[in-house]
C-alpha cells in the first residue's frame, strides 16, 4: 500500500488528451498535489490499447500490481469520447482505490453535476431505480450518494425543463463589505463606494440593450436572480434603480431571487425596496452561528445580526427565505456545526443550502495555507462527512428535501453542496442553471451567459470581463458578445 503523504506524482499516459481527467482521479485520493509527466515522488503509468474490438486500459505504480479494465470499443462522435474517458478514469480509480484502501463516496466521479448520470441512464430507457443502481455499479458511487441523486431527480420532476420560449436572468453585483477568506468569486470589497454608481449605470445600460434583442426573439423571463458578491452592499436607491429597470424590461417572471446574503448589509429600507419590486425569494446567510469562526473567515457580522436580519425579513412579509451553511469551516467541530443547524431549523427558512468548504486557489484561505504556511484547522474528511450526513438526516426529518446538487474541486472530504427546500419552494433558477437545462442571460462584471442549442446538443458561453472598471468602460461590447451568441439561435 502507498504512503498517504506522497508529495508528488509523475504520471505518464499514451492518451495525452485525457491527462487532465486522469489527474483529477489521482486528486480524489491525494488532494491538490503536484502531478507532472516529467518528475514526481512516485511514477504512475497509464496505457491504452485496442485489441479485438476492445479498448484495454492499464494502470500501475512502479513496482506495484497492474490494474486492467476493458470495454467494448465505440467509434464516432460524443459516445466515443465519453466511453474512452470513462474507461481510462475507471482503471486509474481502481488502482488508486486498492493502493489507498479507500473508496470515495462519489466513486470515480470528478464532474460537478452527478445528477446528469441519472438522467443519462433514464434517457437510455432505465427506470429511476435502475439508473440509481447503474450509477453505483458503473461509477462506484456509494449507495447513500446514489440515493441522494434519486431524491433530487424526484424533486426536480416537472420543473427541470423550462418552456421553450423562456430564459433565466442573472444580474451580478460584484461588491462585498468584506471578502470572505474562502471566497473565489469575481467580487471585491466595496471600499469607499466610488465604483458603485458607475457600475449601476453600466448595468442599467446592459439591461436595456439586451432586452431589445431578447424581445426580437420573443423570449420571456422565467426566473430572475441577483447574486454577487453581495447585492445588498449597494444602497436601497441603487437596488431600486436596477430592479425597476429589470422588472420593466423583463416582466412577469415566475420567480425573483436576491441574495441579501450578508446580514450586516440588510436593513428595513433595503428589504422594503426588494418587496416593492416583487422580489419573492431572498437569502440570509449565516454560514455558521459561531462568532469566533465568523471572525476567522472574514465575515464582519455576528450571529445576533443574522437572527435580527432574518426576523426583520419575516416581519416585512418575506415568505421564502434561504439560508446558506458551510460544513468543515476552519476550527469548527461537529458540535459547532450541530448547533448552527439546530438554530437554522428552529428559524424555519423555506430552503437551506449546505456547502462543503472548498478551498479555491484564488481565495485568501488558500494563500494562508500554501503561501503563508498558516494552519486553517479544517475538519478532517471523516468529520466533514459526518457533518454533511447529519445535515441531510436532520433537514429531511424536518421537511426539507434535496432538490439540486453540485460538486467543486478541493472540497472537504470530496463531498458536495446540496440545496434543500420545503415542498413547492425549490428555486427554479438554481435547478435550471445547475442542471444546464435553462438558457441564462447573465449581466454584470464576471457574469457568464450560457445559451443552449438543443438541436445541436451544445451549450455556448459568452463571458463578461471580470474587472469592474473594464466592465464599466466596455459594457456595450459585453452586450454585443451576447447578441452575437443569442441571435445565432435563430440564425439571424
Amino acid at each position: 500500500m502507498m504512503d498517504h503523504d506522497i508529495p508528488s506524482i509523475r504520471l505518464t499516459t499514451n492518451l495525452a488528451s485525457l491527462y487532465p481527467e486522469l489527474c483529477e482521479v489521482i486528486r480524489l485520493f491525494l488532494g491538490d498535489i503536484p502531478i507532472s509527466p516529467d518528475e514526481g515522488e512516485r511514477t504512475l503509468t497509464h496505457t491504452h490499447e485496442e485489441k479485438d474490438g476492445e479498448w484495454i486500459e492499464k494502470a500501475a505504480f512502479a513496482g506495484s500490481v497492474t490494474k486492467t479494465h476493458a470495454v467494448k470499443a465505440v467509434y464516432g462522435g460524443l459516445e466515443e469520447k465519453r466511453t474512452l474517458k470513462r474507461a481510462a478514469k475507471t482503471v486509474l480509480f481502481l488502482l488508486m482505490s486498492e493502493e489507498m484502501n479507500r473508496m470515495p463516496p462519489w466513486g470515480s466521479l470528478t464532474g460537478i453535476r452527478p445528477t446528469r448520470l441519472v438522467y443519462e441512464g433514464m434517457s437510455r430507457g432505465m427506470t429511476l431505480d435502475e439508473a440509481e443502481k447503474w450509477v453505483q455499479d458503473e461509477f462506484f458511487v456509494s449507495k447513500e450518494k446514489a440515493s441522494l441523486l434519486k431524491e433530487i431527480v424526484t424533486m426536480q420532476k416537472g420543473i427541470i425543463d423550462p418552456p421553450e420560449n423562456t430564459f433565466d436572468l442573472y444580474i451580478g453585483i460584484p461588491f462585498c463589505v468584506t471578502r470572505c477568506a474562502y471566497c473565489s468569486f469575481a467580487s471585491g470589497e466595496i471600499g469607499n463606494g466610488k465604483l458603485t454608481e458607475p457600475y449601476v449605470n453600466a448595468l442599467i445600460q446592459e439591461i436595456r440593450e439586451t432586452s431589445a434583442f431578447m424581445k426580437k426573439m420573443n423570449l420571456r423571463l422565467r426566473a430572475g436572480y441577483m447574486g454577487g458578491g453581495t447585492p445588498t452592499s449597494l444602497s436601497a436607491e441603487q437596488l431600486d434603480r436596477i430592479l425597476q429597470e429589470a422588472m420593466h424590461h423583463f416582466p412577469d417572471a415566475a420567480e425573483w431571487t436576491v441574495e441579501a446574503g450578508r446580514p450586516d448589509t440588510i436593513d428595513e429600507k433595503k428589504l422594503l425596496t426588494l418587496k416593492k419590486n416583487h422580489v419573492d425569494r431572498i437569502s440570509v446567510n449565516p454560514q455558521t452561528f459561531n462568532d469566533e469562526t465568523l471572525k476567522v473567515i472574514g465575515r464582519r457580522h455576528t450571529s445576533e445580526e443574522t437572527l435580527n436580519a432574518f426576523r426583520l425579513a419575516r416581519e416585512l412579509g418575506f415568505d421564502h427565505i434561504n439560508m446558506d451553511l458551510i460544513a468543515a469551516l476552519p476550527g469548527e467541530t461537529f458540535s459547532d456545526f450541530e448547533r448552527t443547524l439546530s438554530i437554522v431549523t428552529d428559524l424555519g427558512p423555506e430552503s437551506v443550502t449546505v456547502h462543503s468548504l472548498a478551498i479555491k486557489r484564488s481565495s485568501k484561505l488558500h494563500e494562508q495555507l500554501t503561501v503563508q504556511g498558516a494552519s486553517h484547522n479544517q475538519a478532517d474528511c471523516e468529520t466533514a462527512d459526518n457533518m454533511i450526513r447529519f445535515a441531510r438526516e436532520t433537514l429531511t426529518k424536518g421537511g426539507w428535501h434535496p432538490y439540486y446538487l453540485y460538486r467543486q474541486k478541493y472540497m472537504a472530504g470530496n463531498l458536495e453542496n446540496v440545496g434543500y427546500a420545503k415542498r413547492g419552494k425549490a428555486c427554479l433558477y438554481n435547478i435550471g442553471n445547475m442542471e444546464e437545462t435553462a438558457r441564462v442571460l447573465a449581466l454584470g462584471a464576471g457574469a457568464i451567459s450560457k445559451w443552449i442549442f438543443p438541436r445541436e446538443r451544445r451549450i455556448e458561453r459568452a463571458p463578461n470581463v471580470k474587472n469592474i472598471e473594464e466592465y464599466i468602460s466596455r459594457v456595450h461590447e459585453m452586450t454585443e458578445r451576447k447578441k452575437k451568441l443569442i441571435l445565432e439561435d435563430e440564425g439571424t
